[in-house]
């Protein structure tokens, strides 16, 4: 398994599109079409946010999407983890761990600029998104935006 981030282009923006997670987890995470678009309109606005194809070697198996901002609270000179999937057929074969991996790996190069931490959140009853964060090493905080659970990764230990 080699994972590595690539950009969105022309050449693989269709293929992030058809993406897709399992039927049960559709409620826990937006579409990537609407990803790409929210995407598109923060960028516009003059916001830090990168839509990212993962993959492993040339096989498209997900995508994530990361922001930064320098606004109030907890995402203040923080990057936020905007969005993490792994298509439906890749699910259960060890991608998680390596994906995040490479997630921590371009956030710390501070594409944005600097911060300490790496924040994302989730719906309560996402369990699966839950175990997977805190195993990795993230913390929840306790703090609740927009119905979800707020848990911070610290950038300045190692994975």
């Amino acid at each position: 398994m080699s994972i590595c981030l690539k950009y969105i282009t022309i050449e693989n923006y269709f293929n992030v599109l058809n993406l897709e997670v399992q039927p049960n987890q559709r409620n826990f995470i937006a579409s990537n079409s609407i990803s790409l678009a929210e995407a598109y309109v923060y960028d516009k606005n003059g916001d830090f946010i990168v839509p990212l194809a993962v993959y492993d070697e040339e096989v498209l198996v997900g995508f994530v999407m990361i922001a930064y901002d320098q606004k109030i609270g907890i995402s203040k000179g923080n990057y936020l983890l905007f969005r993490f999937m792994i298509d439906k057929r890749f699910q259960g074969l060890g991608y998680f761990k390596p994906t995040m991996d490479a997630v921590i790996d371009f956030v710390r190069t501070e594409p944005a600029g600097k911060a300490t931490s790496l924040w994302l959140s989730y719906e309560p009853e996402n369990n699966q998104a839950r175990s997977c964060y805190l195993h990795y090493g993230f913390k929840e905080t306790g703090e609740v935006i927009e119905n979800e659970i707020v848990a911070i990764y610290d950038l300045t230990t190692k994975n």
